[in-house]
């Protein structure tokens, strides 16, 4: 037993010192190389359409944050000079994102707009010491298309019926929904004068007050209000949302088999004959809002009544729709069918009336708040 105890102290003893005189690497103390990196900052004004800026492209005063996605707290913040440039030094290298966003005040009839723009890069030896990073405006504030989930979840069964729009109110004030219209365009050479499908919030348009959204809030609008999770009872889409508390759900009086949560106040349909619940497409489409002044879908929505227009498509070479006058680029391109995924705008309502612009595609719905600011 003795010399047993004394053959394992032995060993002992040797494996530590082998161990000591082994090479053991140890966490640096420094983070590896340090870069300096400018910043121009541009205003691009060129999405929005019937808006006009009398406005200097370069934006001084300007607060840029710089956030490094490799090291946990290292986020930097500065202030563009007068020439409308920002410097950092002493960068760690990695995997970096530089970002805007602020409120601006226009001296024109857009007052005061959210301007905001991103870029990504990565800082290594090798890396460029300038870049530019250009900011865009959205044009005037007020209730917007703030994100459609379109693709449907991940399923075995070609399930799209948890399809769901998102409105966002985005001025200052409180609107009302009383009397809008929803709609689905078809393609259209001139305005709006495609309409396939309408469906109408209850209420008198444009004067009606029982309806009212207030500043900064998001309405859902499903498709069906129920957990599409469970489907039926019986099977199973753990990928797809629940979409009972919706604040509105699509009816269509004219599908006897159409989805009714007695809890949901409903949108109902308009155009005769139509006995389709409001679905859409999942390769490309077009989604319309407007106050409900003219319902008169045969000859088209006027203008002056449209409210936001927003076209998408999965495609990068899709041959658009609508006219540029409504929406001057599409969302959604890389979308992929049954993936789960959804568009939603880069900041809550921002809108510059280019949806390519606009628009970022989500790998998951986040209905009733903003990918950005999931918790508030």
């Amino acid at each position: 037993m003795v010399n047993h105890l004394r053959t394992l102290f032995i060993a002992s003893f040797l494996f530590l010192v082998l161990f000591s005189c082994m090479e053991v690497d140890e966490k640096p103390s420094v983070y590896e190389g340090t870069q300096s990196k400018t910043f121009s900052i541009y205003l691009d004004t060129s999405g929005l359409g019937r808006f006009f800026l009398d406005s200097s492209p370069v934006l001084a005063g300007v607060p840029v944050n710089l956030k490094n996605y490799d090291y946990h707290g290292f986020n930097f913040n500065a202030l563009t000079d007068d020439s409308g440039r920002v410097f950092f030094d002493s960068l760690p290298n990695g995997y970096y994102i530089a970002s805007v966003g602020y409120d601006f005040p226009f001296d024109n009839e857009l007052g005061t707009s959210r301007v905001t723009g991103q870029k990504e890069f990565y800082i290594h030896e090798d890396a460029s010491e300038s870049d530019t990073l250009i900011a865009r405006v959205s044009g005037k504030p007020g209730l917007k298309i703030n994100e459609i989930y379109y693709m449907g979840p991940p399923n075995r069964i070609f399930y799209f019926y948890d399809q769901f729009i998102e409105l966002y109110n985005a001025s200052a004030d409180t609107v009302y929904l009383d009397g809008m219209i929803v709609c689905r365009m078809g393609a259209s050479t001139i305005g709006a004068d495609n309409v396939t499908y309408i469906f109408q919030f209850p209420g008198e348009p444009v004067i009606g007050r029982e309806y009212p959204v207030a500043p900064g809030s998001f309405v859902v609008l499903a498709q069906d209000a129920i957990n599409h999770v469970i489907v039926q009872g019986k099977d199973t889409l753990v990928n797809s949302i629940d979409l009972t508390n919706a604040d509105w759900e699509f009816v269509n009086s004219q599908d006897y088999a159409d989805t009714d949560n007695p809890n949901v106040p409903n949108l109902d349909n308009l155009k005769e004959g139509h006995r389709l619940d409001f679905m859409i497409a999942l390769g490309s489409d077009v989604v319309l809002l407007a106050d409900g002044r003219d319902v008169d879908y045969i000859d088209g929505i006027d203008m002056e009544t449209i409210i936001d227009v927003v076209e998408y498509s999965s495609s990068s070479s899709h041959i658009k729709d609508i006219t540029e006058e409504l929406d001057a680029g599409w969302a959604g391109v890389g979308a992929i069918k049954y993936s789960g995924q959804s568009i939603e705008r880069i900041e809550p309502g921002f809108d510059t009336d280019n949806s390519t612009i606009d628009f970022t595609l989500l790998n998951a719905p986040t209905p009733g708040y903003h990918h950005k600011y999931p918790n508030d």
